[in-house]
């Protein structure tokens, strides 16, 4: 058996168990709470300046009914707009609002600011072998996906 096997195994379980129980409580930004698909929603926007719906569902993977109750609390919550597309009246255009794109920043800083504070103790090499951990990671994701 490799030499850390049982101790990376726990403290995965350790991560999964954390990030199941913060999604369940939310993430707190500003005085409201988020999930984590809310969240992923705003940072899917990047430098777009708008996005459609059906866009969202192909890469999010979930079904409409989901998304739209989602999308109707950012849009009551004054974070994105919804718009009937110009060109064609049975899309649905998504566009960050003022607050949405604040807050699109202020989450994508106080990321790096924590990756970067985490990884300071980390030498080269270290990052080096986090960074293949978690490319193989995804390899063994996008295998099961594909299945």
């Amino acid at each position: 058996m490799r030499n850390y096997y049982l101790q990376i195994h726990e403290y995965m379980e350790r991560l999964i168990h954390s990030i199941v129980l913060l999604d369940k409580q939310g993430i707190k930004h500003n005085g409201d709470v988020f999930t984590f698909v809310e969240l992923y929603i705003l940072k899917s926007f990047k430098d777009q300046s708008e996005r459609r719906i059906y866009e969202i569902i192909k890469e999010l993977d979930v079904d409409r009914n989901t998304l739209s109750s989602i999308i109707n609390r950012l849009h009551i919550s004054n974070y994105l707009t919804k718009e009937k597309s110009e060109s064609d009246k049975r899309v649905q255009v998504l566009k960050l609002t003022e607050k949405g794109k604040k807050t699109y920043e202020e989450i994508i800083s106080k990321e790096k600011e924590m990756l970067f504070s985490l990884l300071n103790d980390f030498s080269f090499n270290e990052e080096k072998a986090i960074l293949k951990f978690l490319v193989k990671l995804d390899m063994l994701n996008k295998k099961t996906d594909s299945r």
